[in-house]
């Protein structure tokens, strides 16, 4: 089975689950864990450890955080393996690719490598866009 898990400081990654589900009605697939919001919660080690125990080990997981080599993108290292895809920079097209791609055909490096570069192709600075093309960047 395919797993999917937001984690980011904050709210991000509640955010981005709620977004991607208003755009797939695919929630019941994605666990968020939004870190350091409360001072009471659970130390994070704990709440990611708490969360790969509930998975088989033969799960295919994918793992979005917001920022590479943050806090939060560090509890996800030791899982990193053939089978569980830690990925730094998460965003809405990325969680799609993800979300969308067959869940027959399993993620390989290449696979995800490919997803990364289609992903990069929609962080665009619109206003150089518009000047080398000499579009009209007027909204109408």
């Amino acid at each position: 089975m395919r797993r999917y898990i937001f984690a980011s400081h904050h709210y991000l990654a509640y955010g981005l689950k709620d977004t991607v589900n208003f755009l797939t009605n695919e929630a019941k697939k994605i666990y968020d864990i939004n870190a350091y919001v409360k001072d009471d919660e659970k130390d994070l080690e704990i709440v990611v450890k708490e969360l790969f125990d509930t998975f088989d080990p033969d799960d295919e997981v994918i793992v979005l955080t917001d920022l590479m080599g943050g806090s939060v993108y560090q509890k996800f290292y030791p899982y990193i393996c053939d089978h569980v895809h830690v990925i730094c920079g998460m965003n809405l097209s990325l969680a799609m690719g993800f979300l969308l791609a067959p869940e027959d055909v399993p993620f390989t490096s290449e696979s995800v490598a490919s997803l990364l570069e289609e992903c990069r192709n929609q962080i665009v600075y619109v206003n150089q866009l518009c000047s080398a093309s000499a579009m009209d960047c007027d909204d109408e």
